[in-house]
């Protein structure tokens, strides 16, 4: 899964908020950034116009990052901001400490060379939509060099809008048709592709026999479907059984590329055991018959992999039928499914489903020699250019689906165009013809931003994908010829992921290219996990992201002067000095059946070493979920799976797949070991729910009996007054609060009125907290609550933590689950019965890890950003 409205690493002193004497007024709490930057996606860069080595970084997750040093060290600069998801950014070249920042949820303005951020009314998604979204913008906002209050912006709705007041007023200037694809006027349209980063897309729908088809008479099953001429990699229908068999259709690819409605009609012939299915549970697959029993058909998929984060392929479904024969042999189909009047059908994966909408505008761009000229990027229109600002519009001969331009700096007759798989392409009469550049460029090169040197028109600069490795060439004549730079010198103290990788890396995946005016020698790019600087034109590379954290941490833990965090997509890491430095402990390097998300951590000093528990759900491994065990302060570690489910949990799961997002260690015996997996049995396969371990979390066993409800959380913890009470916080149908008092055997649902319980905590003394859409409390184990906050409606309690030394002061954090900025910290020093917000300056105010360290007595929190605050 892609980050989203996740993780920050704060910390707070937990000292209580005094009460202000009448007259003056609190000082709010001071954070300080102490994580390290890299291992997450940037998506925009501007170098600013006039102030040498002021730079601008977007992140998906955790807003706008500064450097004042050319990028070799950042601070984030998120005051104002209604959204972390960062995808564009822009100065003003007139007034030059006006930047602009254009998020998924809207536009922001800044005075003050970014310090502060203003949104721009209307600008929302459900509005004018003038955003920046993932995979649907490269450059989204361009402002007239000659004129600042002229303000163009390119919406991933299709539409071009223009201001003249310096975006506070905004009318559309240009705006896009529907793609036109798969244009029958009923069925369901489904697109496979350009939705997300997936390379893999799906739908699905239950089946059930026809009561007026006798089974010996099924011959086949069939679809009415419509194409719109693609030809997509691997497609396949695959059919599940109530037997528990899995068949897999032929490929079907060859289905997209007929634009007219007809009847795709598949035998027995035509389908096979699932490989899937025989990989996993062999002894099925060969006790299997070989190809399907129609009648025992329970569900139908369809779906595609390939190249679908980049390229679309769109159909039209009509029904879904089984086929029998006629005395004379023709076919009769028996519809079970039919679109027409009924369009509800699961999806996973990359899929949009409904009627065509019209396609993205990736990016705008003015001219500085002509400004009336402005050209904008589309993604099935190709390139569309207007020679009176933005008036008026018409479309050029150009490769379908646009990326960006970038005009010779003398000459804005000379255009260099970006056109994704298309490559790189130019013109030299203002776009009336275009020639292929291709000498030099990769056979697979995506091309996503080109760049021309304001100081030499023969330096042009080109970045885009080749897969997940990412390119940069550069051209020394004008785009004629292109050579390869993509080797990355790492620096392991900013950027300590991966460090056994970090010898002969390469950029991979980057997103904008920018270039400082002051300096044209000196780019930047936005990338995948380590953006990059050259001082030489892009022929040689270093990483330069220290303190552009976007970490979704997961976990803190403290042992002595030792901080403990575990990472989505990173691993975990330690610091041996409260955070100024940290170091890798796993993985090391990229490892198919480690990497992935690290969630829970578990640390016991035993004889003055650590003991380090974490649970890991890799991306591609064998294994679904991995625990990772290290007796020696992570120096080494193993991986074990014993015990723990083989498969991919997906049944009432909260993020669509089951993670061993949960760990809880028994107090009293640190080789008893609690482990929570969310996700419902389906089918044979036992689910998740709770794991129990003897022996360290070595092995482990799921406990025979579960609570009603798996979906989960964070909600797993042991009562340290009594380690054979549980508690489980569950969410959705039978969520709340459960309880076991027999270390897990038996559990009882013991608390009801809040059904999304994302968090549990115990303190000291025994008394229970569940985090919701408010912070309940149990002082008797359980059996009865008190609300003790009044929240926002909408934010849910996730963020759970208390004093040691005194209970009754804790701190709780409420968030959304969306990339807002609604969100906040909150203390009591009285037991609940009065609360504080001490979010105070916190970078990113969503933070749902909450850890107090006792050996320095601050709050530590985890979100996007890793900050503390002394005393």
């Amino acid at each position: 899964m892609t980050k989203s409205s996740l993780f920050t690493l704060l910390l707070l002193t937990a000292v209580a908020a005094p009460a202000v004497p009448a007259g003056q007024t609190r000082v709010e709490p001071h954070w300080e950034p102490v994580g390290w930057g890299g291992g997450g996606y940037y998506f925009s860069a501007a170098f600013h116009p006039t102030r040498d080595g002021v730079l601008f970084l977007g992140m998906d997750v955790s807003g706008v990052a500064k450097s004042t040093d050319h990028g070799r060290t950042f601070r984030l600069v998120n005051t104002g901001l209604k959204n972390y998801a960062m995808y564009s950014l822009a100065a003003d070249w007139k007034n030059p400490d006006v930047v602009y920042a254009v998020t998924e949820g809207g536009l922001h303005k800044s005075v003050d060379c970014g310090e502060t951020w203003s949104f721009v009314p209307g600008t929302g998604r459900k509005e004018l939509r003038i955003t920046a979204e993932r995979n649907r913008s490269v450059r989204a906002i361009a402002v007239d060099p000659t004129d600042g209050n002229i303000v163009y912006a390119a919406s991933p709705g299709g539409k071009i809008y223009k201001s003249t007041d310096g975006a506070r007023n905004w009318r559309a200037v240009y705006q896009k048709s529907g793609d036109g694809k798969a244009g029958a006027a009923s069925g369901l349209r489904v697109q496979f592709g350009q939705v997300n980063d997936a390379y893999f897309g799906g739908i699905w729908t239950p089946l059930a026999f026809p009561s007026d088809l006798a089974p010996a008479d099924a011959v086949g099953i069939g679809l009415t479907l419509q194409g719109d001429g693609s030809r997509p990699k691997d497609c396949h229908l695959t059919l599940r059984t109530a037997t528990g068999a899995i068949y897999r259709s032929r490929n079907l690819g060859d289905a997209f590329t007929d634009d007219t409605p007809r009847d795709v009609i598949l035998g027995a012939s035509d389908f096979a055991i699932d490989p899937t299915f025989a990989k996993k549970e062999p002894q099925k697959a060969a006790a299997a018959r070989k190809t399907p029993d129609w009648s025992t058909v329970t569900r139908l998929d369809f779906a595609c992999a390939g190249a679908l984060p980049t390229q679309a392929s769109v159909v039209r479904l009509g029904r879904v039928f089984f086929v029998a024969h006629d005395a004379n042999r023709n076919p009769v189909p028996h519809t079970v499914r039919d679109f027409e009047k009924d369009k509800r059908v699961q999806t996973y994966g990359n899929i949009r489903l409904g009627d065509p909408v019209a396609g993205t505008i990736y990016s705008v761009v003015v001219s500085h020699v002509k400004p009336s000229r402005v050209i904008a990027a589309t993604a099935d229109h190709g390139l569309v250019l207007s020679d009176d600002k933005g008036e008026t519009w018409r479309v050029l001969s150009t490769p379908a689906k646009a990326a960006i331009v970038a005009f010779d700096p003398g000459n804005a007759d000379v255009i260099h165009g970006a056109f994704w798989a298309d490559g790189v392409w130019k013109s030299t009469d203002a776009g009336a013809t275009w020639t292929k550049s291709v000498r030099g460029l990769g056979e697979k090169f995506s091309a996503r931003e080109i760049v021309v040197s304001p100081d030499d028109p023969r330096e042009v600069y080109v970045i885009g994908s080749e897969g997940w490795n990412g390119g940069f060439y550069h051209s020394s004549d004008a785009g004629a010829s292109w050579t390869r730079s993509s080797r990355v010198a790492v620096d392991p103290t900013m950027n300590p992921t991966l460090p056994a990788e970090a010898r002969g890396s390469s950029l991979s995946t980057p997103t904008n290219l920018t270039l400082n005016p002051r300096n044209p020698r000196q780019l930047y790019i936005s990338a995948n996990w380590r953006p990059v600087f050259s001082e030489d034109g892009g022929r040689t590379w270093e990483e330069r992201v220290r303190g552009a954290d976007i970490t979704v941490h997961t976990d803190i833990r403290f042992s002595g002067d030792r901080v403990y965090v575990s990472a989505m997509d990173e691993g975990t890491l330690v610091s041996e000095d409260q955070g100024k430095s940290w170091r890798a402990l796993w993985p090391r390097k990229y490892d198919s059946e480690l990497s992935g998300h690290n969630w829970r951590l578990a640390v016991n000093n035993i004889n003055g070493v650590d003991r380090i528990i974490a649970t890991a759900s890799s991306w591609n491994g064998r294994h679904a979920n991995v625990v990772v065990i290290s007796e020696d302060g992570g120096k080494t570690f193993t991986t074990t799976t014993a015990g723990l489910p083989k498969e991919r949990i997906t049944a009432n799961t909260m993020w669509g797949r089951g993670y061993a997002r949960a760990l809880a260690v028994d107090p009293s015996d640190p080789l008893i070991v609690y482990l929570g997996i969310d996700g419902d049995p389906s089918g044979n396969k036992p689910g998740g729910g709770i794991f129990k371990s003897e022996d360290g979390g070595h092995t482990w066993k799921q406990l025979p009996n579960q609570p009603s409800s798996r979906r989960m959380y964070y909600g797993l913890a042991v009562d340290p007054t009594n380690p054979q009470r549980l508690y489980w916080g569950a969410c959705d149908r039978n969520g709340g609060v459960h309880r076991s008092e027999d270390g897990g055997q038996t559990w009882e649902h013991v608390f009801k009125r809040d059904q999304w319980i994302f968090n549990v905590h115990v303190d000291g003394t025994g008394t229970l907290y569940a985090g919701g859409s408010n912070l309940w409390r149990s002082t008797d184990h359980g059996e009865t609550w008190q609300q003790i906050t009044r929240l926002k409606e909408k934010r849910a309690v996730v963020g759970i933590e208390t004093d040691p030394r005194d209970p009754r002061t804790m701190w709780i954090s409420a968030v959304t689950w969306d990339n807002s900025d609604n969100g906040g910290v909150y203390q009591t020093t009285d037991g609940g019965a009065n609360w504080v917000e001490v979010t105070g300056d916190l970078s990113h105010r969503k933070p749902q890890i909450l850890r107090f360290n006792p050996g320095t007595h601050e709050l530590w929190s985890g979100q996007t950003v890793l900050h503390k605050t002394g005393r």
